[in-house]
């Protein structure tokens, strides 16, 4: 499924919009942890580098899945239920243009609309999204990502990873979701095994 993320910004808002109730639930959770910062990238000399772009981000999660709750008080009560929402399809590029930044900061010759020697692709094979209100509020989300590097014109990846990002936001303020995924591509731009491929070397 073609999943083209933009205004991750407001993402964490959007999810709101497909909380169901749990009435009656005394579901616990543990007071969660603070999510792992990302390794730093390794920079590289783009100019002695074959050209890349950042395909458009796909996702396995299916419409309506439930991603994670909504967790009230000191015990963490479960109130609600967060479900993935389909309507994220078709959306502006803002993860895309993320995608092609961070690749470029990082000394990466970057090109737009598949016109690069190398195509990166992104799928989110796992997504959880959880709320806790509890003296303030924040929001936390983790995911999987899949990483496929393919040769202009192939169409099977020649290095293929997978990594993970977390993230969270305080104060109902939007991002979590942006936050993870721009550190599973951080896990992914740190590895070694990674520049080699984009250098050819595998």
């Amino acid at each position: 499924m073609r999943f083209q993320l933009n205004q991750l910004t407001t993402l964490g808002i959007l999810l709101l919009s497909g909380l169901v109730g749990l009435a009656g639930c005394t579901s616990y959770r543990p007071s969660p942890k603070t999510p792992e910062e990302a390794p730093p990238i390794i920079k590289v000399e783009g100019g002695s580098l074959p050209s890349i772009s950042f395909d458009e981000l796909f996702t396995d999660v299916p419409g309506g899945r439930v991603i994670g709750y909504h967790y009230e008080g000191l015990q963490y009560t479960r109130t609600h239920q967060n479900t993935w929402d389909e309507n994220f399809e078709n959306q502006t590029k803002e993860f895309n243009i993320l995608a092609q930044e961070i690749l470029g900061d990082a000394g990466y010759l970057v090109k737009e609309d598949d016109l690069g020697e190398l195509r990166l692709l992104g799928t989110v094979r796992k997504l959880s999204y959880n709320i806790y209100t509890y003296k303030g509020s924040f929001d936390q989300a983790e995911c999987e990502m899949k990483w496929e590097l393919f040769r202009a014109g192939d169409e099977k990846p020649y290095f293929t990873r997978l990594t993970n990002g977390a993230g969270r936001v305080d104060n109902d303020k939007p991002g979590a979701l942006r936050i993870a995924f721009e550190r599973a591509l951080h896990r992914l731009m740190a590895q070694e095994e990674f520049v080699a491929a984009v250098a050819g070397q595998q």
